[in-house]
């Protein structure tokens, strides 16, 4: 009885005009989102350096002796090919790390002029889906109790031998089955367009994220579905059931989503960019240097200020995206919400994906440090001290060397691993709120009056 009431609702949700209208637009708004991220995708790759800029010269060497005093260097996000899927404030991030290899100076935003063609970028799909088929979901739901009820039909559906949980879940699946159509449709369409332009080569791993993606917004989906069929089976009739979808759409789209950044604001908890700069200040107090000291210990202490402003630099990161998280956790109350924080995590992006750049950077800052030296330990001439901001002498080596792999910034993504543990709460939370939608709605339904009302 309960693959009857689907097939009965599936093809009702198929036939209609608001299914074909749903279907139409978010196929070509996902389509249209392949085809401006491509064109995006490949003027960053072709821009992003095969060198670091400012520490290896053209032919991928080092003169030892100037490393020490050169800083201004500049490490760069490595663009991720998955962008089409989660962008959402992508561009107010930092993507780039001014750094000298005793430490990592300063993060910004690296804008080239060419980013004036990208200043009207497409639509992520984690936006659309947030959005346009969270209200399509709604849509196809908002009636399916309260509209039965108002003709009549759903007494005598419920005449036959069916039970109201039946009914329910009947419905329910019909909704996330037609929505799937339009998903999973859009979907295959934008990966077998993003192949055929072929400016975005996915891997292993690129595949499996997208499938990911695709089985986290189902599960948000369905959040959506039993929220509109809570809305049917609460109202006495379609258009209360429409217009309290409405609120509750806007208030869980938009209205919650919307004060997290307000909620992190609010809290404090982060220093300000004075008080970073204060404590900057304040480094060589806590390094002091004195006449009595030998010329390694000089170098020492040196050392030790540039690895210090680099933790201040670190930990202020650390503050800000610890800030941002806990007005994260007073909005995860939203699906919505729920939703967009696990999008980020399983693709790669947001603070997730700047915290895993920074690591990356100070990595390999670290690494290229190790590898000048020790090619410095292979100079006689040299009194193999190294002092930071201090060239020439014979404090370092004079000479000019490959460093090998250590002069290679590999930025990498997190992978899809890192990605599932970090999304682990708010998927939970999401199938929490489909367990806790659907037993709300069947508690009332189970216990209302099927009987037309009148004037409805």
């Amino acid at each position: 009885m309960l693959w009857t009431v689907v097939k009965r609702e599936l093809l009702d949700h198929l036939m209609s005009l608001r299914f074909s209208a749903m279907f139409v637009l978010t196929f070509l708004l996902m389509i249209t989102s392949v085809l401006v991220f491509s064109a995006h995708y490949a003027r960053e790759r072709k821009q992003y350096p095969q060198y670091v800029e400012g520490l290896v010269d053209q032919d991928g060497k080092v003169h030892l002796s100037w490393i020490a005093c050169q800083g201004g260097a500049a490490v760069r996000a490595i663009p991720s090919p998955l962008g089409f899927l989660f962008a959402t404030g992508e561009r107010e991030l930092p993507d780039q790390a001014s750094m000298a290899i005793h430490g990592v100076a300063s993060l910004q935003r690296g804008v080239e002029p060419g980013d004036i063609l990208n200043s009207s970028g497409g639509t992520d799909w984690t936006y659309l889906i947030t959005v346009l088929l969270s209200f399509g979901a709604g849509l196809l739901t908002y009636k399916s109790i309260s509209g039965e009820r108002r003709d009549g039909t759903l007494t005598l559906i419920l005449a036959n031998p069916v039970s109201r949980a039946t009914i329910l879940m009947g419905k329910y699946l019909a909704a996330l089955l037609a929505l799937a159509t339009v998903f999973v449709v859009s979907l295959i369409a934008g990966v077998i367009l993003l192949e055929l332009v072929g400016t975005v080569p996915l891997g292993a791993e690129d595949w499996v994220k997208i499938a990911l993606f695709g089985l986290l917004s189902m599960i948000f989906l369905s959040v959506f579905v039993f929220a509109g069929l809570l809305c049917s089976v609460f109202t006495r009739g379609p258009v209360l059931s429409a217009v309290a979808f409405l609120f509750a759409w806007m208030t869980l789209v938009f209205v919650i989503p919307n004060l997290g950044g307000t909620l992190a604001g609010l809290t404090g908890s982060a220093p300000t960019p004075r008080q970073i700069r204060e404590a900057r200040l304040q480094i060589p107090d806590r390094y002091t240097l004195t006449s009595t000291m030998s010329a390694d210990q000089v170098a020492s202490v040196k050392l030790e200020r540039e690895t210090a402003r680099e933790h201040l630099l670190l930990s202020y990161l650390r503050s800000l995206v610890a800030q941002v998280d806990f007005g994260r956790d007073l909005t995860r109350v939203s699906p919505a919400s729920a939703f967009s924080y696990a999008a980020e995590r399983i693709v790669g992006g947001g603070t997730f994906r700047l915290t895993h750049f920074v690591d990356n950077a100070v990595r390999y800052r670290q690494g290229f440090l190790q590898a000048i030296i020790e090619a410095d330990k292979n100079d006689p001439k040299s009194e193999h001290r190294f002092v930071p901001w201090q060239c020439g002498g014979n404090n370092f080596s004079e000479l000019t060397v490959d460093p090998g792999p250590a002069k290679m910034f590999r930025d990498t993504l997190p992978s899809a691993g890192e990605g599932i543990a970090a999304a682990f709460w708010d998927v939970f939370l999401l199938f929490l709120y489909t367990i806790i939608a659907f037993a709300v709605a069947f508690w009332r339904f189970a216990r209302q009056d099927v009987a037309p009302a009148p004037g409805t």
